[in-house]
């Protein structure tokens, strides 16, 4: 008898066991953040792809997802997750843990600028770089660590190109209403040094400098003089750009 109950007990395990492992990846993608929008789904919640995956009507490439499921005895619900592209991918590590809060690591991220929002659509360019860790909280940031490059970037029907400048989250000034991030010229005919603050009540703040480089063609000092106005006397254009989510 004692026999026939463990044998039954197992058998119930591991038919629990498939059924779980079988879970068709549509449960996964119904419980995705109203924002991402995937189309042409397959395989199960363990691991699976779309044919395609948009973030606000923006389309982004194909997406797949491999869990880890030792991750489970720490408390997290965490994948390996790849968006790939012609042009492009993000790659990382991704966990939701309990209270809705998702996490990232070693997020790798290659993607023209036209691909990240509506607004940058008319950009050229490209956003390449690493996150080392974000936590999202409904969405948004509470915490970062990582950075970011623009690379052969040019504005909206130009092809003068501005040069490459970085975005870097150290982590060390933050505290607990904002994030700061600081911005600075790689390659550039401006120099610009300004900071960027991400702020829990999803606001933003992004000031600065910008000086244009003894070589940098007229039509940027002009530009320059068009969107900033008029230099302070050490011939440094200030600016501040702020909004909300």
């Amino acid at each position: 008898m004692r026999q026939g109950v463990v044998i039954g007990m197992v058998g119930a395990a591991v038919f629990i066991g498939v059924g779980i492992a079988t879970l068709p990846a549509s449960l996964l993608v119904s419980r995705l953040p109203p924002d991402l929008k995937v189309e042409g789904v397959s395989g199960t919640v363990w691991n699976g792809g779309a044919d395609e995956i948009r973030l606000r009507g923006t389309a982004l490439g194909s997406f797949s997802w491999r869990a880890e499921p030792a991750a489970l005895l720490g408390g997290e619900l965490a994948f390996r997750i790849e968006i790939s592209r012609p042009d492009g991918y993000v790659r990382g590590r991704l966990a939701a843990a309990a209270g809705g809060a998702l996490t990232g690591r070693e997020l790798e991220i290659e993607l023209p600028l036209n691909a990240l929002h509506p607004d940058t659509q008319d950009w050229q360019g490209s956003l390449h770089g690493t996150v080392q860790s974000v936590r999202l909280e409904q969405g948004w940031p509470v915490a970062l660590v990582g950075s970011l490059q623009t690379s052969g970037l040019k504005p909206p029907g130009s092809d003068l190109p501005i040069g490459d400048y970085a975005l870097d989250f150290d982590g060390r000034s933050d505290t607990p209403t904002q994030l700061l991030g600081r911005v600075r010229d790689v390659a550039a005919p401006l120099v610009v040094r300004g900071q960027l603050v991400l702020r829990r009540q999803r606001s933003f703040e992004l000031t600065g400098e910008v000086t244009p480089r003894p070589e940098a063609p007229p039509d940027m000092r002009q530009a320059v003089s068009f969107l900033f106005g008029a230099p302070d006397a050490a011939g440094r254009w200030t600016f501040k750009f702020e909004g909300s989510f």
